[in-house]
């Protein structure tokens, strides 16, 4: 049988290909991806792909204007989700998923900021679609014939798709076409993109969004099949003796293979052990403050003094990252608490609200006697907290409803000032207490506000006035900090309390070139702008700075080992930032990486080396591997709830060694 080719239905895919196209070329452009690439080509495919599916179904329409609206529609569709998804990366350091609303309800509780922050080289993402309308407008007129399909036209049309789908399976698992850096193959990155910067890069704007669809709609399903780190410790006088017989028996009973490979996972982790500040603060209350929206700039001593007050009896980590991810103030906020990668392109804290961790921080000084609380000065329009945090363990969270009748209008937010120092009398008198309070003075936006306004003549004029109603927002957290640091002298608690604090992120919603205008780095530079600071107080600490690169995901196992609590470090993916075997690395949240050596940029699989020494490829093979191991078993983890599997299986088992 004779195939027959419709050169019309062939002519109008070719040329809304390539407009298709185009907008993925422009898109990889401006988010600095490699053109000459082989995903540039695997792209083409499947703008290809694309098309043809639709200008098929349009092709009942037996019109060829017919199929040139729709195709208009849908190539501004997708110039403006190549557009926004840029956009979203920007503004919060990460592409959109389905998997969540909480990206949309930030750019929409913050449309003026979000559009405010647009590049103006997003905006040449709609330029092939502009062309794309002159084309329809000048072809208004011209009369086209209608097209008829026969079964031998819309035969070849079917075979000729096929043939593209297989070419563009080729492409995903031909060898060459690989880049060996990457931290997932293309097929891995194929069937499950939940690494959205990884699948941007590699299938497109357009596709990953497909894709995305498709990982809703079919759930992957990921076991947690990884390679387990078997290597052995010597033990000697400072290694931590841990009983593993009772998680063993439950291994042995376990049938569902996520937890039997979640349990080999943990269990043949490192146990680090003892040193030199084991102990360091045992016995002493902590308050462990998350500031919001926090960076560096508060090291400014003449801007906020308080901080400087901290600093000088202060143990500073000057490496310090928070790095972003969809929903950063809860999942960064849940990893300060469990030491966890949270799921990345999810509010993890909301989705899995029901989850239990008996290892989290607070349930740590609950079994060490001491009295926990949490509190936070807003409301739960955005994050579910009070269940979340009586989940982590916290025996009372406090948000401002609790204590206080704000009126919530649009664009404001309470004092940390005077939010601090009415909880106060909370825990002041406790014999031994752990708080941990999450700031909000400093959430964006940053205009003309109650908290904006307060300061705004203090700063200098050659800021813009964005910055300046910042660093009036800024100046109320450093406050706070005063509130706390004069309410525990004046009640003689100073002295034997420790305070943390960190930030959940950089002020997104400022520019780059803002947030540049008063930070003494270029934040341009590998992640610089992901900078927040980390601080370690207590007023008989000498003043010390540590160039450690660091994360919140080190600030549960470090405080276990400073207060000397019952801990298994194996349970948690960060480590004590005193711990000898450190490996100093902070890890972003689609995988890049920074040590002392190089910075590992994910989405493009770049390597940036900081010095002379360099990383062999299988040296580099095996780091990716582990920090794949990390976000993989830990968002299993938190997916499965298997800490809570994990606890009530100890606990039956312990009870029947106990009973023996």
């Amino acid at each position: 049988m004779k195939l027959k080719i419709n050169k019309q239905f062939w002519l109008e895919t070719l040329i809304i290909t390539i407009y298709f196209w185009a907008v993925e070329l422009i898109f990889r452009v401006v988010e600095n991806y490699n053109v000459f690439s082989y995903a540039t080509f695997r792209i083409m495919l499947s703008s290809l792909a694309i098309c043809i599916v639709f200008n098929f179904i349009t092709s009942f329409f037996h019109n060829i204007k017919t199929t040139r609206i729709i195709n208009f529609i849908l190539l501004l569709f997708i110039s403006i989700y190549a557009m926004a998804q840029a956009g979203l990366l920007n503004f919060i350091g990460i592409y959109m998923s389905l998997g969540t609303s909480s990206q949309f309800g930030a750019v929409t509780s913050y449309i003026i900021d979000f559009i405010k922050s647009l590049k103006l080289e997003y905006y040449l993402i709609l330029f092939p679609t502009i062309i794309y309308l002159i084309y329809l407008i000048m072809m208004h007129h011209k009369e086209e014939p209608k097209v008829f399909f026969d079964f031998k036209n819309r035969l070849s049309i079917f075979l000729i798709f096929l043939g593209t789908i297989f070419i563009y399976y080729l492409t995903l698992i031909i060898p060459f076409m690989q880049n060996p850096l990457q931290l997932v193959s293309n097929l891995e990155a194929f069937h499950n993109p939940v690494n959205s910067s990884i699948a941007v890069n590699q299938f497109g704007s357009t596709m990953y969004g497909l894709l995305d669809l498709k990982a809703l709609i079919i759930p992957y399903q990921d076991e947690g099949n990884v390679m387990i780190n078997t290597d052995e410790v010597e033990e000697d006088e400072n290694s931590r003796k841990i009983d593993d017989t009772a998680w063993k028996m439950l291994q042995e009973s376990t049938n569902d293979t996520t937890y039997k490979n979640l349990n080999s996972y943990f269990m043949n982790r490192t146990i680090t052990k003892k040193n030199d500040y084991t102990g360091y603060f045992k016995d002493k209350n902590l308050i462990v403050l998350m500031l919001e929206s926090v960076n560096t700039v508060i090291t400014n001593p003449t801007y906020f003094p308080n901080f400087a007050r901290l600093l000088e009896n202060g143990w500073y980590w000057e490496n310090n990252y928070s790095p972003r991810n969809s929903c950063s103030t809860i999942n960064n906020e849940e990893s300060g608490m469990t030491s966890l990668y949270t799921i990345n392109n999810i509010c993890t804290g909301n989705i899995y609200k029901d989850n239990t961790y008996f290892e989290s921080i607070f349930n740590l000084f609950n079994k060490a006697g001491y009295k926990t609380m949490s509190f936070h000065d807003y409301n739960e329009d955005f994050y579910v907290r009070k269940t979340i945090h009586k989940n982590l363990g916290s025996s009372n969270f406090y948000d401002i409803t609790d204590l206080k009748d704000y009126n919530f209008e649009s664009l404001h937010w309470p004092n940390d000032a005077e939010y601090l120092k009415e909880i106060m009398p909370y825990f002041i008198n406790e014999d031994k207490f752990f708080v941990w309070f999450t700031t909000v003075s400093a959430h964006h936006p940053y205009g003309e506000s109650d908290l904006g306004d307060l300061y705004y003549d203090y700063f200098d004029d050659d800021y813009d006035d964005s910055v300046k109603y910042y660093l009036s927002k800024v100046k109320v957290t450093d406050d706070a900090l005063g509130v706390l640091l004069d309410e525990l002298e004046e009640n003689d608690r100073l002295d034997d309390t420790v305070i943390v604090l960190y930030g959940d992120h950089y002020p997104y919603a400022l520019t780059d070139d803002e947030v540049d205008s008063f930070l003494p780095y270029d934040v341009s530079k590998g992640f610089e702008i992901e900078k927040t600071p980390f601080l370690i107080y207590n007023p008989e600490l000498e003043k010390e700075t540590f160039e450690t690169n660091n994360s919140y995901i080190n600030l549960t196992p470090t405080i276990a080992n400073l207060f000397d609590l019952d801990y298994d470090p194996r349970l948690y993916l960060g480590e004590d930032l005193f711990s000898d075997n450190l490996t100093n690395r902070v890890i972003y949240a689609d995988g890049s990486w920074q040590d002392d050596v190089a910075i590992y940029n994910a989405a493009n699989s770049s390597i940036d080396y900081l010095g002379q020494k360099v990383y062999t490829t299988e040296e580099l093979q095996r780091i990716n591997q582990d920090v794949m191991n990390k976000i993989r078993m830990s968002n299993l983890a938190i997916s499965e709830n298997y800490f809570n599997y994990l606890e009530e299986g100890l606990e039956h088992y312990k009870k029947g060694l106990d009973n023996e």
